[in-house]
């Protein structure tokens, strides 16, 4: 049965989800719906789509939202971001998705493709996450649950912390109702950062974003790009192994499984996993923790 995410809050403590991304060949989209068949097994609480920069996979993000939803019958969340688009243009999406019951939406300011610098809006487009919030509402009163981004070390184009708080606080006034972090390897960091917004009356579930490492290269490239830090702990495990890709991954799901235990003794109301399209490791890693 399709749900909101929030209902779904409703009847659990804790959910625990998988994140895909939009291939760009068809191949890879079939590898896709196989690794998306394999972990429904799994019986996760729902599944999230991502939107490529700039809106670059707007059509592929929504056929992958309607065809995983229609095949397995699971609660999809499609990532939609307002950078890049007219308001008219994400009418039409936010119409489209309330037309195939994709009743959630992680809403997102997004960054600009890799190949355009301080992209400006579009002349009647908007500029900031809360402001693709209001539209979502407006556009269809309480249809979607709405979630939105955290970033427990700040967003990496915030001045600080707090400033990054404020804005934060701000998305959930204008109807954000959950949060799903950025990618962090230090529990500490998460801890701290659920203490920072609830100093500043924010209380809903900030859910944990969870990488399986797989390639350290990779890491240290991606989290150089994202503003994540690799903590001391992940160089002094990874980097020895750099270019080994099966002790890594071992190494990788190791990590993953001690990281996830922590965080839900910590009280994390549940984990959500950044698959990379991929069966395993996030599958061992689920079955290890007794998921």
């Amino acid at each position: 049965m399709i749900k909101k995410i929030t209902d779904i809050f409703k009847e659990k403590d804790r959910t625990f989800s998988f994140e895909f991304f939009p291939p760009k060949t068809p191949k890879g989209i079939e590898n896709l719906y196989r690794a998306a068949e394999e972990l429904n097994r799994l019986g996760p609480d729902f599944v999230s789509v991502t939107y490529g920069a700039g809106g670059s996979t707007r059509g592929a993000t929504m056929d992958i939202c309607v065809e995983i939803q229609k095949r397995f019958d699971i609660t999809v969340m499609h990532h939609l971001t307002c950078v890049g688009h007219s308001r008219q243009e994400l009418e039409a999406v936010i119409s489209q998705l309330k037309d195939n019951n994709i009743k959630n939406i992680l809403a997102l300011r997004g960054d600009p493709p890799k190949d355009v610098e301080n992209q400006e809006p579009a002349p009647d487009g908007l500029e900031y996450c809360y402001q693709l919030n209001d539209l979502i509402r407006e556009h269809s009163k309480d249809f979607f649950s709405i979630g939105v981004a955290g970033f427990p070390e700040g967003h990496i184009h915030c001045p600080d912390k707090d400033t990054d708080t404020k804005y934060l606080k701000i998305k959930i006034e204008h109807g954000g109702e959950f949060v799903i972090t950025q990618l962090f390897f230090d529990n500490n960091i998460y801890s701290e950062y659920v203490e920072r917004l609830g100093k500043q009356g924010v209380n809903i579930r900030v859910l944990p974003g969870i990488l399986p490492i797989t390639s350290y290269e990779g890491l240290l490239k991606f989290c150089d790009i994202c503003g994540a830090t690799v903590s001391q702990e992940v160089h002094d495990i990874f980097k020895p192994l750099n270019g080994n890709e099966e002790l890594t991954r071992k190494a990788g799901i190791e990590f993953a499984v001690k990281q996830c235990r922590d965080l839900l003794e910590r009280g994390a109301p549940g984990l959500h996993f950044f698959t990379l399209n991929k069966v395993e490791p996030t599958k061992e890693i689920w079955n290890r923790l007794g998921l």
